[in-house]
């Protein structure tokens, strides 16, 4: 599994960095991330889900479920992209059961990003991409 965070992390790197300047808006970074996300899941050979509402939220939805093709009920991963780590997405991320859970950032100042980390969870992992 570290193979395949690793993998995530250096593929949604490629793709934001292939996203022209002049379209780089937070939204677009996180669709696009996202889209990517899903079809990394996909060729891989795992189920995917996008924009998944746990059960009793609203706020935010997950931004992928990664299942078990041959177990859909078994979650491996739970995914979630933004600026910074927001208070929303860690409880969408903790109000069900997977064995993996990673919010990906992508906001350009670090030091936002690491004071940020204060709604983090036990739990939860935090991949900070530095878009260049």
């Amino acid at each position: 599994m570290a193979d395949l965070k690793k993998d995530m992390h250096e593929r949604l790197l490629r793709c934001a960095e292939n996203i022209p300047s002049y379209f780089r808006r937070s939204d677009t970074i996180r669709r696009t991330l996202q889209c990517e996300l899903y079809f990394f899941m996909r060729e891989a050979g795992y189920g995917a889900v996008a924009d998944y509402y746990p059960p009793r939220i609203s706020d935010r939805p997950v931004d992928l479920i990664v299942y078990d093709p041959s177990d859909p009920k078994k979650i491996l991963w739970a995914l979630c992209i933004d600026e910074l780590i927001t208070l929303h997405a860690v409880r969408s991320l903790t109000s069900f059961d997977a064995e993996n859970r990673i919010i990906f950032t992508t906001h350009p100042l670090e030091k936002k990003v690491n004071e940020s980390t204060f709604f983090l969870k036990p739990g939860v992992e935090h991949v900070h991409l530095r878009i260049k």
